[in-house]
C-alpha cells in the first residue's frame, strides 16, 4: 500500500508542476515583451525629435551661379502654402556648368532626449539610372563609402557620426556637374530632386527622416542666361 500511495501522490503532483512551468513561463514571456516594447517606445521617442531642415542659403557653389526660381506655392497643389494674394515664393536654382562644385547643406536637428547615429544619407534622383544634372561626390563628415543605389537615389554611408540630444550636426553633400547625363537636357531646362533623405538609430531602432519638401532646382547652363 504504501508504493500505491506514493505512486498516486507523485502522480497527482507532476499536473502540478506542470501548471507551475506553465504560468512561470508565461509570465517570463510577458515580462520579456513588457521589457521589448518599452524599449521600441523609448527608441521611437528618441527619434520622432529629429528634423531634417535646410538654412536660408541650402546650397553653395564654386564656378556656378546661385539664383532664385519661382517655387509654385500659389499653384493649386500647394495652395495650402500660400500666403494671402497669392504671394509667390522662391526657390534657389544652380546654373550647372562644367567643372563646378557645389555643397549642399543639411542640418540635422536633434530636439529629442536621446543621442542618435547618423546611418546614411539617400539622395533622391541622382542614382546612376537617373539623367542628373549633378552627381554626389561624398557627404561631409564621415560619408566618404557611398552604397548600392536605392532605386533612383544615390546611397551614402555615414560613419560613427552622433548628433546629441538637444544638438545638431551640419551634413554637406559635395556635387558637381554630370557632362555626360547634361546633354539629355536642353539648355535652360532643368529639375528639382526630390527630398533628401537621412537615416537616424537610437537604441536599436532605425527611422527616416526626409527634409522638407522643396529644396534647389537645377538648370541646364548659366542662371544668366536662362532670365
Amino acid at each position: 500500500m504504501t508504493d500505491e500511495t506514493a505512486d498516486t501522490a507523485q502522480a497527482g503532483a507532476r499536473p502540478f508542476v506542470q501548471r507551475r512551468v506553465v504560468v512561470v513561463t508565461a509570465i517570463v514571456v510577458a515580462a520579456v515583451l513588457v521589457v521589448v516594447l518599452g524599449w521600441q517606445i523609448a527608441a521611437r521617442s528618441a527619434l520622432g525629435g529629429v528634423r531634417v531642415v535646410y538654412d536660408a542659403r541650402p546650397i553653395v557653389c564654386e564656378g556656378a551661379e546661385v539664383g532664385l526660381h519661382p517655387s509654385g506655392a500659389a499653384d493649386a497643389s500647394r495652395e495650402e502654402d500660400a500666403l494671402a494674394g497669392d504671394e509667390q515664393f522662391y526657390e534657389p536654382v544652380v546654373g550647372v556648368v562644367p567643372g563646378m562644385t557645389c555643397g549642399l547643406r543639411l542640418h540635422v536637428v536633434n530636439e529629442g532626449w536621446s543621442d542618435v547615429d547618423v546611418r546614411t544619407v539617400a539622395l533622391p534622383s541622382m542614382g546612376g539610372s537617373f539623367l542628373s544634372l549633378v552627381k554626389p561626390l561624398f557627404v561631409n563628415p564621415n560619408g566618404q563609402v557611398r552604397l548600392a543605389d536605392s532605386e533612383d537615389a544615390a546611397v551614402f554611408a555615414v560613419d560613427e557620426l552622433t548628433v546629441p540630444a538637444r544638438g545638431s550636426q551640419v551634413l554637406t553633400v559635395l556635387l558637381e556637374a554630370d557632362e555626360a547625363d547634361a546633354d539629355s537636357y536642353e539648355p535652360c531646362s532643368g529639375y528639382r530632386p526630390q527630398s533628401p533623405e537621412v537615416t537616424l538609430s537610437a537604441l536599436g531602432v532605425d527611422r527616416t527622416v526626409a527634409a522638407p519638401e522643396g529644396g534647389v532646382w537645377y538648370f541646364d547652363g548659366p542662371s544668366g542666361d536662362c532670365e
